[in-house]
């Protein structure tokens, strides 16, 4: 069961998605100011991810970190819609489904600057460098704490996710046949 408020990641947990530098991140924000939400981290386990885990039970805020596991399908869009947030810090991506799915839904999104997630996003997310736990730090106060700002991504989100509907894509696929 998740919290109330929470921020969320949901991927693959390895060491390439930087769930340690979001940990960090938390973390930065905690001793900041006092912070209502927790972090929900969501997925299933993925290559050498014990190094994650570890970082988890070893944080001050363990019990504000909240490991799920693996979500279904048919139960992710109830997930992100119930998120404040989602952040996918990821230092590579050959796609990115989360941070679409997560645009779909309505959902403001932190993301990487880095390699196919600009793309995706275009100007609907908050970009940060992935190496910075600072920028998703600011990242995330500034989010959760400027509605105007929230609702801005939120709707360029849902805007930029539509480009990527199946109707939409078999469009463009038989344009290019053409």
């Amino acid at each position: 069961m998740c919290p109330d408020k929470f921020i969320l990641f949901l991927g693959t947990i390895e060491p390439r998605k930087n769930i340690i530098g979001l940990i960090n991140a938390f973390e930065a924000v905690y001793s900041k100011l006092p912070f209502p939400h927790s972090l929900v981290i969501a997925g299933c386990k993925g290559w050498n991810d014990k190094k994650i885990f570890k970082r988890i039970n070893n944080s001050p805020l363990k019990e504000k970190i909240k490991n799920i596991g693996y979500v279904e399908s048919r139960d992710k869009p109830a997930l992100y819609k119930s998120a404040e947030i989602f952040v996918f810090p990821s230092f590579y991506e050959g796609f990115g489904f989360p941070v679409l799915e997560a645009m779909a839904c309505g959902v403001p999104v932190i993301t990487s600057n880095r390699s196919s997630l600009p793309e995706i996003v275009e100007n609907s997310a908050w970009l940060i460098n992935p190496n910075q736990p600072y920028e998703i730090a600011e990242a995330i106060l500034k989010l959760t704490q400027d509605e105007k700002l929230k609702t801005y991504f939120s709707n360029k989100g849902l805007e930029q996710a539509r480009k990527f509907e199946w109707k939409n894509s078999a469009l463009q696929f038989i344009g290019l046949l053409k």
